[in-house]
């Protein structure tokens, strides 16, 4: 697995976690937030019934609330249509008693807490599950102690009765949910910009030096570090890779040995660094000849071989040719003309890579029999000469 690969799947593992944390965290102040706001949407209703009530007791229907309890239950039920349809959602209701009886034993809990705290909204969850309750949702009920807005009320009243605000509580859920999500939308969009600025920070800083690195020791692995050609080892990599795919593809594949004549007579009498100028530039007049796809290899010392793929005997025998023509064309600074003996042979298909390199390397010792500065291909060699070794000739 690449580098840049590693460093994404531990950013975006990092953006994940980081991210459902924070979700988790966000939802649960998100729910605390929309419980607050309901109780402040509660409190809103309950002042609005009150203040519309003292109204319209004081300023519309002066006598409204005074007389027997059947007209003001009247009054209040007109009162409370035109307040409550206003509050969607909302159901408001109030609990009356006289004296201390409570109209519901399970009220007492919340009226002894609203008598020593007069002025607070207390909050009932409704979250049961019994099978009575399974048809309705959870609600919220905000309860207050009811207040008597009548003109002649005293100071500190008794307390008579409750008011009571109920909601389903998917309704400020649902606004939780709804903020939650557009939060995470928001922080989505965040993180993806920081993952692209810091993959791109990385890529610059840690990845690209990395990568430069790992090309600079592919080459030392597999180029030859004086003529840049590739190496014997990335060379007969490469010759067995092309001999898997010619085979797969049907595709003719040739082979080119070279190795210049005379080389060790340069080195002695012009010295090794002369003798390194001349294969640098063999390499580079060699290079210029060949296609992009075929391969310049340095097998060691003075021999060089190149690979054609999708090349028959017709063609590598004319880019043999292109080649012995290119080093002897011109001379070779401080040491003149510069010959080579070449060997050219086809793979049939079938061979080993050891056993075609042996053919291409018999034809290349019968060229410098017959007097070097020529080629010669193996197919052309007389059987009984394939299976001879004759004297290495310089």
């Amino acid at each position: 697995m690449k580098i840049k690969t590693r460093i994404n799947l531990v950013l975006s593992g990092a953006a994940l976690v980081a991210m459902a944390a924070i979700g988790a965290v966000s939802y649960f102040g998100l729910k605390g937030e929309a419980i607050a706001t309901a109780r402040r949407e509660a409190e809103l209703h309950l002042q609005a019934v009150d203040a519309t009530r003292a109204y319209a007791a004081e300023a519309l229907l002066p006598g409204a609330w005074e007389g027997d309890a059947v007209q003001q239950r009247l009054s209040d039920a007109r009162l409370l249509a035109q307040v409550n349809r206003h509050y969607a959602g909302h159901d408001y209701s109030e609990v009356r008693w006289t004296g201390d009886a409570l109209p519901d034993p399970a009220l007492l809990a919340l009226v002894e807490r609203l008598r020593t705290h007069p002025d607070e909204t207390l909050l009932q969850v409704d979250d049961d599950t019994t099978a009575a309750a399974t048809a309705a949702a959870a609600r919220l009920t905000f309860v207050r102690a009811l207040r008597d807005t009548a003109p002649s009320a005293a100071a500190a009243p008794a307390l008579t009765g409750l008011q009571r605000v109920s909601m389903p509580l998917e309704l400020p859920m649902q606004r939780a949910v709804d903020a939650f999500w557009r939060q995470m939308g928001g922080m989505a969009l965040l993180v993806v910009v920081v993952f692209l600025a810091l993959n791109l920070m990385l890529r610059r800083l840690v990845v690209n030096p990395v990568d430069v690195h790992q090309r600079a020791l592919r080459r030392l692995a597999t180029q030859d570090s004086l003529t840049g050609a590739t190496n014997r080892r990335g060379f007969m990599d490469r010759l067995l890779r092309a001999q898997s795919e010619a085979e797969a593809q049907a595709e003719p594949l040739s082979l080119v040995m070279v190795d210049l004549d005379h080389f060790k007579r340069i080195n002695d009498e012009h010295g090794h660094g002369v003798g390194d100028a001349v294969l640098r530039e063999v390499a580079h007049r060699m290079r210029r000849q060949i296609r992009r796809a075929d391969l310049l290899g340095r097998l060691g010392g003075e021999e060089f071989a190149i690979l054609l793929p999708d090349t028959d005997l017709v063609g590598a025998r004319t880019q043999a040719e292109h080649l012995m023509t290119a080093l002897r064309s011109q001379p070779f600074p401080a040491v003149g003309t510069v010959t080579a003996s070449l060997g050219v042979a086809q793979w049939n298909g079938r061979e080993a890579a050891s056993s075609w390199l042996h053919r291409a390397d018999l034809a290349l010792y019968e060229a410098k029999h017959l007097g070097r500065n020529r080629l010669v291909v193996a197919e052309d060699l007389d059987t009984d000469l394939l299976t001879t070794r004759p004297a290495r000739l310089d």
